[in-house]
């Protein structure tokens, strides 16, 4: 599907579901808190674009991406919820060792199981994770299926927020000849929300794979606002990357980050 079509077309759904949402009377401060929160009984549809530049075997491509990665909430019983963060990437790549183009890449679907209440102000989730071929072909990630666990924790004191999100999969079937589906991610994460409802953020998402065994290690530093245009409230993010280690023909130096999240609170 084309990458405009298909964002039009959520951004419609949104406008529609916007119009008789009845969002809870809460502050846009705690509600940034929140959203610094992997697992928080909120829904949020994140719409990011990144900006990597140095891509190929001659460093002279670049890529534009847009991830659509909503997260989704589900009561299981006053104890448990169950998270469910589908994440799909939509790429336009220029110049990537001759190729230039626009594709979908892997759909990878992150689901915990999350206690309702922290404990001792820990909080944590852990669930299945899978993730698709790529759905354009090679030049766009991985042919492999890849079945893993993933798992989060973090701790939250007010303003801070520190925490680890992380999962492994193994390839479940696929030919390998554009990479494996078994890697390790890990992204580690602090974020500091003030009480006008800006939040400065630092982490790294980081993806090792077990048989090149060679990482990619971008550090992303962000400033989001959290404001409400009308009753739904909405976050707006922009922020730096910089590339500190990187696999062979991947991105380097730095790069450009921006978001906007709309949040539906119950």
């Amino acid at each position: 599907m084309n990458t405009r079509v298909f964002a039009s077309s959520i951004l419609c759904s949104l406008m529609s579901f916007s119009a008789y949402a009845q969002p809870a009377s809460t502050s846009t401060s705690d509600l940034a808190k929140k959203l610094t929160n992997p697992v928080a009984s909120l829904i949020s549809v994140p719409f990011q674009y990144n900006y990597d530049a140095n891509i190929g075997l001659d460093k002279k491509g670049t890529s534009n991406t847009l991830l659509v990665q909503p997260v989704i909430p589900l009561k299981l019983n006053n104890n448990w919820n169950y998270i469910v963060r589908p994440i799909v990437t939509f790429e336009s790549l220029n110049n990537v060792n001759g190729f230039s183009g626009t594709g979908t890449g892997p759909i990878v679907v992150e689901t915990f199981f999350s206690p309702n209440s922290a404990s001792n102000g820990f909080i944590w989730g852990v669930g299945p994770i899978v993730s698709t071929p790529s759905l354009s072909g090679s030049n766009f990630g991985t042919s492999q299926t890849g079945v893993g666990l993933t798992a989060v924790g973090l701790v939250m004191k007010s303003p801070w927020t520190a925490g680890l999100l992380a999962y492994n999969t193994w390839s479940a079937g696929g030919s390998s000849v554009s990479g494996t589906a078994n890697n390790l991610f890990y992204q580690p994460f602090v974020s500091i929300v003030t009480p006008g409802a800006w939040t400065y953020s630092l982490n790294t998402q980081s993806t090792f794979n077990w048989d090149t065994r060679r990482a990619e290690n971008p550090l992303n530093a962000t400033v989001s606002k959290l404001v409400k245009i009308g009753e739904v409230p909405v976050s707006f993010l922009v922020g730096a990357r910089y590339y500190l280690s990187s696999v062979p023909g991947g991105p380097s130096g730095w790069g450009a980050r921006a978001s906007v999240t709309f949040l539906f609170p119950k």
